[in-house]
């Protein structure tokens, strides 16, 4: 595995959006929802419709484990703001 910091925090992000297009093209393969054509370009009406439903789903899987959905919540609101902060405290100080 490639070092995910190796362009910057910006890019590592990037990267995590890429991460989250593949598995949204491939629920809305999987359900029907083609909606993706691969860029990072995606409406407003497909990320709410298609993530919306991808979301609920990963609650049934998470109730049905045992888990409560607002944990899932939870854990993704807190890694996205780290990753979020890390990227702007590199554009206030870029690495040397």
């Amino acid at each position: 595995m490639t070092d995910l910091y190796a362009g910057g925090t910006a890019e590592a992000n990037k990267t995590r959006a890429h991460w989250a297009l593949t598995a949204l093209e491939a629920f809305g393969k999987e359900t029907g929802q083609n909606y993706i054509d691969g860029t990072l370009d995606v409406g407003d009406d497909v990320l709410r419709e298609l993530g919306g439903d991808l979301l609920a789903d990963l609650f049934h899987l998470a109730r049905l484990n045992g888990c409560a959905p607002e944990l899932v919540i939870d854990a993704g609101l807190m890694h996205f703001e780290a990753e979020l902060d890390e990227e702007r405290a590199e554009e206030i100080e870029p690495s040397a």
